[in-house]
C-alpha cells in the first residue's frame, strides 16, 4: 500500500515536471520583444536585436552596453550632456535616429517600435 502511494507521488511529480518544462511560462516571446502575437513590446533582458528603449541595435547601444560605451568613448564619439555616444545622441540631434531607422526598416521592412525611452 505504501508502496503504489510513493510510486503514485513519482509519478504525479514526473507528470508536472514535464507539463512544466514542456509548455513554458510563456514568456519567450516577450523576450524576444515581442508578444505572443508577433507584435513588438518593450523587453527588459535585451535579447534580441534591436534595442526598443534607445533606438538602435543591440549590439552597438552605448548606454546598455558597457563595451559599446568604451569603444565609442575611445573613438571620441560621446556626448558628456546624455552620457552616451554622440552618434546616439538622439536629443541633441533628432536627425541622427535616421541611420538607425534605415538599418531596422532594411532587416525587418517596417518602420521601428517608437522608442519607450
Amino acid at each position: 500500500m505504501k508502496a503504489t502511494i510513493i510510486k503514485s507521488g513519482v509519478i504525479f511529480l514526473m507528470l508536472a515536471m514535464t507539463t512544466l518544462f514542456a509548455g513554458g511560462c510563456g514568456q519567450q516571446a516577450a523576450d524576444r520583444g515581442e508578444s505572443a502575437d508577433g507584435t513588438d513590446v518593450s523587453h527588459d533582458d535585451h535579447s534580441g536585436w534591436w534595442c526598443i528603449e534607445h533606438g538602435v541595435p543591440e549590439e552597438v547601444c552605448s548606454l546598455c552596453s558597457a563595451k559599446a560605451a568604451k569603444e565609442c568613448k575611445a573613438k571620441g564619439d560621446w556626448c558628456e550632456e546624455h552620457n552616451r555616444a554622440e552618434s546616439q545622441c538622439f536629443q541633441c540631434d533628432p536627425s541622427r535616429a535616421e541611420k538607425f531607422d534605415k538599418l531596422y526598416q532594411a532587416k525587418f521592412g517596417k518602420e521601428p517600435p517608437k522608442l519607450t525611452e
